[in-house]
C-alpha cells in the first residue's frame, strides 16, 4: 500500500483547529490508514490503495475533519474557462489515446503547498497511476502558455526540458534522463513520441519531463493540469479528483475543452455519483440497527451527502472518490463510520464443510509435481494481445480466439490461445535474475468450438539457462506425465516457434497432447531473452476430468 510521509506542521495547518497526536492518529486509524511513524515534525502514513484522495496532506486533512464533524461542505463548482483548447490528433491513439485538463487560478503558493502538491502528483502517478502506465499528470505555469494546444505523436522535436538551459532533441532525453529509459515504452511508437504542445512548442514530453518554459514555482498563480493514459474514465476520474482537491485549497478551477476529432468534452465535469439504499439492506449487512438518522449521519461522516427518500438512504458521493462502483461502497463506509470496534462478531452458523471438486485436487496435485521437478510457478493474466500470443512467437494470427469488443488497452485485445508466450514474456523480464531460469503455468487457455468460447486446462513450462536443451525439456515432460500414470511418445515435427529439427509433438495413447522443443532465436529475441530456452505445452483437460483414474489424485 502506498505510504506518504507529511509535515506535521502543516497537516495541523489545513486540518484547521488544534488536536493532540493521540487523538489524531485514532481518528486516521479509523477510517481505515496505518499511522506507521508520528513525531513533532512528521506524519507517516500508510494508505488502502483504493483511496488515493488521501494521498495528500490537504486529502487526509479533508477526511479527518469530515470524520470528527468538523466540516459539512459537500459541494463543488468549477468556472467554464476561457475558451483553452485541446486537439487530440490521430498518431496518439495506438500510444496513450486520452488526455483531461483543467486550469487552476487565483493561487497563492507558499512553499509547503507547493511541496505538497508536487508530492501528491508525483505520488498519485506512481501509486493509483501504476508508475505512470495508468495515468500520469503534468503541472504547467500558464504564464508562457499560449493556446491552442495539441496532444499527440510526433516526430523527433526539440525543446528544453526541465532543469536544463540547453535545447535537447525527445531521443536525446529519452537515452540520456532515466526517467526516459524506464518510460520509453510508454511515450514512443517508432518515430514518434507522444507530446503536449502549444503554439511557441512542445510544453511536456509524456510521460517523461514537462518543459523548463512552464516549470511551476511558489510565484505560479495560474496553472494548468493535464492527465494522460489509457482508459478516459481513470483519467477524467483523475481530473475530478484534482479539481476538488485544488478548489479545497482555496483555488479557483475552470474547465478546459478536449477535441477527439470533432467532437469537444468539457472537463473536468465533476461527476456525483447517486445512490439510493434501503435502511433494512445497510443493517442486514453490517448486522446492527442503525436507524434513519444514524445512517444519515455517518454517512456524512464520510464525507458523503446524504438525506431519508421514503424507506431509503439517498447518498450522493463527492466527485474526489474515486473508490465506488455501487451501493456496497456506501455501505462500508457507513461501517467504518460506525466504527468496526462495536460490530459484534456473529459465528456462521453451518452444518456442512467445504471441499475442494476433484478437478482441483487433480491440478493441485500437477503443481505439486511440477514445483518437484524444480519449477516455480507462474500466475498470468487470461488477457493478451496478437502480438504476443502469435507474431512474436512466429505464429500465424488465427481466426478461431476469442477477442475483446473495443478493448481499452492494446495490451489486451483477446484471451490468449496458449500459454508459452506469458512464460517467456515473464523470463524476457527476469533477465536480471539468477540463472538457472525455470517457470510453469497450470491454467486455462480459451478458444473457439462452433461459435462458442470454449476453455481447456494446460501446463506449460520454461527452462532457460546456457544450457538449456531438449533432452531437459524431454526429461522433465516425462517425469511429469509418470506422475499422472501415463507414458508418452514424441515425433519430429516442425512448428515456426521452435528451432527445426529440435521440435516434436508430444502423443499420449496415439493422441497428440502438445509440443516440446528449444525455443527459436527469433522469439528469444523478441521477448528479450539472452540465453537458451526449451519449453513445452500439453493438454491437461482429460487428467483433470473426475472420471479419470490416476496418480494425480485418486478419489
Amino acid at each position: 500500500m502506498p505510504v506518504t510521509i507529511h509535515s506535521k506542521k502543516y497537516m495541523l495547518k489545513v486540518l484547521g483547529f488544534k488536536t493532540d497526536d493521540k487523538e489524531l492518529v485514532k481518528n486516521i486509524e479509523s477510517m481505515g490508514p496505518n499511522v506507521k511513524r508520528i513525531t513533532a515534525e512528521e506524519i507517516e502514513v500508510e494508505y488502502p490503495a483504493n483511496r488515493p484522495d488521501m494521498i495528500s496532506t490537504l486529502g487526509l486533512a479533508r477526511a479527518v475533519r469530515y470524520y470528527m464533524r468538523r466540516s459539512r461542505s459537500f459541494g463543488y463548482s468549477v468556472g467554464k474557462g476561457d475558451g483553452l483548447k485541446i486537439s487530440v490528433g490521430s498518431h496518439v491513439s495506438k500510444i496513450r489515446p486520452y488526455i483531461a485538463a483543467l486550469v487552476v487560478e487565483n493561487m497563492r503558493l507558499g512553499e509547503d503547498d507547493l511541496l505538497d502538491i508536487i508530492n501528491f502528483t508525483e505520488k498519485l502517478s506512481n501509486t493509483y497511476g501504476r508508475k505512470r502506465v495508468r495515468i500520469a499528470l503534468g503541472l504547467h505555469d500558464m504564464r508562457d502558455v499560449h493556446g491552442p494546444l495539441t496532444y499527440d505523436a510526433y516526430e523527433d522535436e526539440e525543446f528544453v526540458p526541465l532543469g536544463s538551459k540547453t535545447k535537447m532533441k525527445y531521443s536525446a532525453v529519452m537515452g540520456s534522463d532515466k526517467r526516459g529509459k524506464r518510460y520509453e515504452k510508454l511515450c514512443r511508437e517508432g518515430d514518434r513520441y507522444v507530446a503536449l504542445k502549444d503554439k511557441k512548442g512542445t510544453m511536456s514530453l509524456i510521460p517523461v519531463i514537462n518543459s523548463e518554459r512552464t516549470r511551476v514555482s511558489a510565484s505560479t498563480t495560474r496553472m494548468l493540469v493535464d492527465i494522460t493514459g489509457g482508459t478516459r474514465e481513470i483519467i477524467e476520474g483523475t481530473a475530478d479528483l484534482l479539481a476538488a482537491d485544488f478548489i479545497d485549497r482555496g483555488f479557483k478551477v475552470s474547465r478546459v475543452e478536449v477535441a477527439y476529432g470533432g467532437r469537444g468534452r468539457m472537463l473536468p465535469e465533476m461527476k456525483v455519483k447517486k445512490f439510493s439504499i434501503p435502511l433494512k439492506q445497510i443493517d442486514s449487512e453490517i448486522g446492527v440497527t442503525i436507524g434513519f438518522n444514524n445512517a444519515i449521519l455517518l454517512a456524512n461522516k464520510m464525507g458523503h451527502e446524504a438525506a431519508l427518500v421514503g424507506k431509503n438512504i439517498r447518498v450522493s458521493s463527492p466527485p474526489y472518490r474515486l473508490d465506488y462502483v455501487d451501493e456496497q461502497d456506501i455501505i462500508e463506509d457507513i461501517a467504518v463510520g460506525y466504527g468496526y470496534d462495536y460490530i459484534q462478531p456473529v459465528p456462521v452458523l453451518s452444518g456442512t464443510m467445504g471441499n475442494l471438486e476433484a478437478k482441483s485436487r487433480r491440478l493441485d496435485s500437477v503443481i505439486e509435481t511440477m514445483i518437484g521437478l524444480g519449477f516455480e510457478e507462474a500466475m498470468n493474466s487470461y488477457l493478451t494481445n496478437e502480438e504476443t500470443n502469435f507474431s512474436k512467437m512466429r505464429q500465424e494470427n488465427k481466426k478461431d480466439y476469442v477477442n475483446i469488443t473495443n478493448p481499452r488497452s492494446g495490451l489486451a485485445t483477446m484471451l490468449r490461445t496458449w500459454m508459452l508466450p506469458s512464460l517467456l514474456k515473464g523470463v524476457g523480464q527476469s533477465m536480471h535474475d539468477s540463472f538457472p531460469l525455470r517457470l510453469f503455468e497450470a491454467d486455462m487457455v480459451f478458444g473457439i468450438r462452433g461459435n462458442a468460447p470454449e476453455e481447456r486446462y494446460h501446463l506449460a513450462a520454461v527452462s532457460c539457462h546456457s544450457k538449456a536443451n531438449f533432452n531437459e525439456a524431454k526429461a522433465a515432460l516425462e517425469g511429469m506425465l509418470r506422475a499422472l500414470g501415463s507414458e508418452c511418445t514424441m515425433t519430429e515435427t516442425d512448428n515456426r516457434s521452435f528451432i527445426e529439427g529440435r521440435c516434436a509433438t508430444v502423443e499420449v495413447d496415439k493422441k497428440s497432447i502438445g509440443v516440446l522443443g528449444e525455443v527459436h532465436p527469433e522469439v528469444l529475441t523478441r521477448f528479450g531473452i539472452e540465453e537458451p530456452a526449451v519449453g513445452f505445452e500439453i493438454e491437461l483437460s482429460e487428467w483433470l476430468n473426475p472420471g479419470k483414474e490416476s496418480a494425480a489424485g485418486r478419489d
